[in-house]
């Protein structure tokens, strides 16, 4: 029994320090007034905004893209890049282009039925999908707002607290006993 209370007691510390690192995470995130995506240890989360990648990824899930050189996209690979007025999107490549003006991709949304017009020049490229976690932008936006604040962070961090007072105290209670 003691056993099995430690191990929830750790699982429950690693919840809420994970949590604690996704919630200041994306609270820096949303505070941010740069064009370019926060990185958190070489990889950006983004959240999908439309259905134009189903069923690789849907609205609401995020997605984790690391930085990479354009000489390491190859076709098949899911970017991200930058627009011509800076809104970012991810897409497959489905055609590489390097010639003497440089490289570029010719890409296209999964659930897309034509390629994108635009040719994407290698230095407008921000990265390259690594993972997705699916719904996770729904709760980084809720975690934007008051109420997710509160949900998210004060209520575990309080949880948090009390689970180690009582403990605390109880072990205090222990050893008078035993005394």
């Amino acid at each position: 029994m003691v056993v099995v209370k430690k191990g929830l007691t750790l699982v429950f510390s690693l919840f809420i320090a994970i949590m604690i690192i996704l919630i200041l995470m994306f609270v820096y995130q949303s505070f941010k007034k740069s064009s370019e995506p926060t990185s958190f240890f070489g990889y950006q989360p983004l959240t999908v905004l439309s259905n134009s990648m189903n069923p690789s990824f849907e609205t609401g899930d995020m997605l984790f893209v690391n930085k990479v050189d354009p000489m390491e996209v190859k076709v098949d690979d899911v970017i991200t890049f930058k627009e011509l007025g800076g809104v970012l999107i991810t897409h497959r490549v489905i055609e590489v282009i390097n010639n003497s003006g440089g490289i570029g991709f010719v890409t296209k949304g999964d659930n897309n039925n034509v390629k994108d017009e635009e040719v994407v020049k290698g230095e407008n490229l921000i990265g390259k999908q690594v993972f997705n976690i699916p719904n996770a932008g729904h709760i980084a936006k809720k975690l934007r707002s008051p109420m997710g604040l509160i949900l998210f962070i004060l209520l575990p961090l309080v949880s948090y607290i009390c689970i180690e007072v009582y403990d605390r105290k109880k072990g205090a209670n222990r050893r008078e006993i035993a005394k």
